[in-house]
């Protein structure tokens, strides 16, 4: 079911879903378990409301939900966020541009560990005639 403001009052409205909302709740452990394969039990994760007038790289409007996701461990923190007129949409959107971030961090990861190790195979295989 859509959640809609009560108010002209954005970030307040969208705090209050968050904080008090079981229904809200409930989806937010949902998304936010899907980060399992990419995180550690050290690993914050943060889901904030943001002003979605604060937003000025993409036009929104003062219904839009306005949510980020922020990963934090010890000095790093990676973040995403996204807006729509609807709460569960905006979760599940800034939740899917963060997995793909870490997708994409990973796969480079890989790739070059794997290139790595090659090198390092190939100059301990010495070949004896």
């Amino acid at each position: 079911m859509p959640k809609k403001r009560n108010n002209s009052k954005p970030l307040e409205d969208t705090l209050s879903l968050i904080e008090t909302d079981p229904e809200v709740k409930s989806f937010i452990y949902q998304q936010i378990h899907e980060f399992a394969p990419y995180v550690t039990p050290e690993t914050l994760v943060m889901v904030l409301a943001r002003d979605p007038l604060a937003q000025k790289e993409i036009e929104v409007s003062a219904d839009d939900f306005r949510i980020a996701i922020v990963l934090k461990e010890d000095d790093a923190s990676i973040e995403t966020e996204a807006c729509s007129p609807n709460i569960f949409d905006a979760i599940r959107l800034a939740k899917e541009s963060m997995l793909s971030r870490l997708s994409e961090i990973q796969n480079k990861v890989e790739n070059s560990q794997d290139r790595l190790n090659a090198i390092k195979d190939a100059g301990s295989n010495s070949q004896v005639h």
